[in-house]
C-alpha cells in the first residue's frame, strides 16, 4: 500500500513539473505562418467535475496562449454542466488587483459540445466550451488578475480567481512570450 501512495506521489509530482510549457512552437507548411502555444493551465476548479452538484453550475477553467502568425488569442476551455453559448464578440473581462479592467471578444459563435471545455480525458464527456478571444494579452503581464466575467447569451457568470491560478497566468504569459521572443 505505502509503495502505490509513493508512486502516485511521484506521479503528481511529475505532472506539476510540466507546467506552463510550449506546446506547439512550428511554421505551417502551407500557410508558412508561426504558430506557437502554450500548454493549458486550470485557473478555476469547481472540485466538481462533472457533477450537477445540486443544479449548480460548475466552473472549471483552463488558459492557454496561442498565436496564429500576427494574430495573438488567449484560449479558454470552460468545463461546466449546462449548455451555455457565447456570441461572437462576447466580452470576457479580468479584473486585476488594482481595479482595472482587461477585456477580450470572443471570436466567433461558441456553444457547449460535449468534451469541448475539458483537457485530457478526464470530463470528456461532460459538456463544456473551448473559446478563443482577441486583445491585447500583453496588458496581463505583471498583473495580479483576481476576477474574470463571461458574458453569456444568458447574462454574465463571474468567477474569482485566487492567488496560486493567478501566479499560473503570469507564468503562462512569460513563457508564451519567452517562445515568441526566440
Amino acid at each position: 500500500m505505502k509503495r502505490i501512495v509513493f508512486v502516485l506521489a511521484i506521479l503528481f509530482v511529475a505532472m506539476g513539473a510540466n507546467a506552463q510549457k510550449i506546446k506547439t512552437n512550428e511554421v505551417d507548411k502551407f500557410t508558412k505562418k508561426r504558430i506557437i502555444e502554450t500548454s493549458f493551465e486550470k485557473i478555476v476548479s469547481d472540485n466538481l467535475l462533472g457533477s450537477t452538484a445540486g443544479g449548480r453550475l460548475t466552473k472549471d477553467i483552463w488558459i492557454a496562449f496561442r498565436q496564429v502568425g500576427d494574430n495573438t488569442y488567449l484560449r479558454l476551455k470552460w468545463c461546466t454542466n449546462n449548455v451555455i453559448a457565447l456570441a461572437k464578440d462576447a466580452d470576457i473581462i479580468l479584473l486585476d488587483s488594482e481595479g482595472n479592467t482587461h477585456t477580450f471578444k470572443n471570436t466567433e459563435f461558441t456553444i457547449a459540445g460535449k468534451g469541448a471545455g475539458t483537457v485530457g480525458f478526464i470530463g470528456s464527456a461532460v459538456y463544456g466550451l473551448d473559446i478563443y478571444m482577441t486583445g491585447d494579452c500583453s496588458e496581463l503581464k505583471g498583473k495580479v488578475i483576481t476576477d474574470m466575467r463571461i458574458n453569456t447569451t444568458d447574462g454574465y457568470i463571474d468567477f474569482e480567481i485566487n492567488k496560486k491560478a493567478s501566479e499560473k497566468i503570469s507564468k503562462t504569459l512569460k513563457v508564451f512570450e519567452d517562445a515568441i521572443n526566440k
